[in-house]
């Protein structure tokens, strides 16, 4: 799951340059990543994967790496899972 959240987050200008050498879980924000970016960056997840983050969720640390992104969107993933099948 971490590459094709890396590869999603990519698409994102200001993280074109960042996200293919930053480890899984190289942080984010001290990469260069500010408080829009990450709602591009979260719009273009919950599109992918056709999933809305909670609202307890948007915090600083769910995006603050390709790990974390992955720890919040696995369960979402099972959940949908879940309901449709």
């Amino acid at each position: 799951m971490e590459e094709e959240i890396r590869q999603v987050i990519s698409e994102v200008p200001k993280l074109r340059e960042i996200v293919p050498q930053l480890a899984a879980d190289g942080d984010l924000w001290d990469a260069g990543m500010d408080s829009m970016t990450s709602v591009q960056m979260m719009l273009r997840l919950e599109d992918h994967y056709a999933v809305e983050f909670p609202d307890g969720s948007l915090t600083r640390e769910t995006f603050a790496s390709i790990r974390s992104l992955g720890a919040v969107l696995g369960p979402l993933l099972e959940g949908r899972k879940a309901t449709t099948g």
